[in-house]
């Protein structure tokens, strides 16, 4: 999930942002460091720019600067669903000067792909979770269905008919339309693109019929009558969309997914220095100006600790593997 569809209105976003790219060290107060050698951090974000990880990464890396005296350097590294960047994280030193900023899909890339180069799991250190992303069932009007249990109907009557779109073969977009499928029974037909706008481009036109969105994506343009919103992919209520019923809530008691954003460094970093990278991150997500930032692009903030990231990224990869196997998803 990279939601590339919102690219285009993000530019003047990313523009804001653009200085954390490059940060130049700043004195300060002794004791509140990371830790770090006299040397460039390098902050690596496997995905182009724009994209939400990459927001986060430019958010961030200027304020770790100050906290620090070091230089943050936002390096992308596109590739391959995040492949490419990831690999070079995990071949970098662990003494804190790499750390990547990528999205709990990447956990799921060993299922999607025959040839990862790295374990998704063991070959990194979880150092700190930033926030999630809710996404939206959404559905074009044509299809006469406001419920989603007028949809599950539809769609049972309609068996193989009914054709859905995703970014990509993997993508957070269809591993989430799967697991619905999975736990329903439905039968659909994927319709993958390569990257949101063409998907999301067909669904408004309603060439494709059904699709997740990203909440904040979804929700204006279901404001302009564009698409209809059936229900939210995250078990808890959104505190910014209050209205949206969860899926959860809505007919399927066991549904629960959302993208989230987190920061990770090779394997091997010490414990020390993870402690000072996890209690800086949390920090700087209890600023206003930070939360306000993140709630804007869509994420919800998430602080929690580098072993309860690591215990969330096991369980992540665990319930997609399920999906992927009932979907009988194969590697390419």
């Amino acid at each position: 999930m990279h939601d590339s569809a919102t690219l285009t209105g993000r530019r003047a976003f990313v523009a804001t942002l653009a200085a954390g790219a490059f940060v130049p060290a700043r004195l300060i107060a002794a004791g509140d460091d990371l830790g770090l050698a006299d040397k460039t951090v390098q902050v690596v974000v496997p995905f182009t720019p724009g994209t939400t990880p990459d927001l986060c990464a430019r958010l961030f890396s200027p304020r770790l600067a100050e906290r620090s005296g070091r230089t943050f350097v936002v390096e992308n590294k596109p590739g391959a669903s995040g492949i490419i960047g990831l690999g070079a994280v995990a071949k970098a030193a662990p003494d804190g000067h790499t750390i990547a900023f990528s999205t709990n899909t990447a956990l799921t890339l060993p299922l999607v792909y025959s040839s990862v180069p790295f374990d998704v799991i063991d070959s990194f250190t979880p150092i700190a979770m930033l926030g999630s992303t809710n996404f939206a069932l959404c559905v074009h009007p044509s299809l006469g269905v406001t419920t989603l249990a007028q949809f599950i109907e539809y769609v049972r009557r309609h068996p193989g008919t009914v054709n859905y779109g995703s970014p990509g073969k993997g993508t957070f977009h269809h591993l989430c339309m799967e697991m619905l499928a999975a736990q329903l029974g439905l039968n659909m037909v994927h319709v993958p693109y390569k990257g949101s706008a063409g998907a999301t481009t067909d669904l408004l036109a309603g060439h494709i019929k059904a699709m997740f969105q990203p909440m904040h994506v979804a929700v204006p343009m279901q404001q302009e009558k564009r698409l209809v919103i059936l229900g939210a992919s995250r078990r808890e209520q959104d505190p910014v969309y209050p209205a949206i019923p969860p899926l959860a809530k809505a007919g399927l008691p066991n549904y629960d997914a959302d993208a989230w954003y987190a920061v990770w460094g090779p394997k091997g970093m010490k414990g020390e220095q993870v402690a000072r990278y996890n209690d800086a991150f949390n920090r700087l997500l209890e600023n206003d100006d930070v939360r306000g930032t993140l709630l804007k692009q869509g994420v919800t903030p998430r602080p929690m600790s580098a072993q309860a990231l690591g215990d969330a990224s096991r369980a992540e990869l665990a319930k997609w593997r399920e999906v992927v196997k009932a979907a009988n998803i194969m590697p390419e």
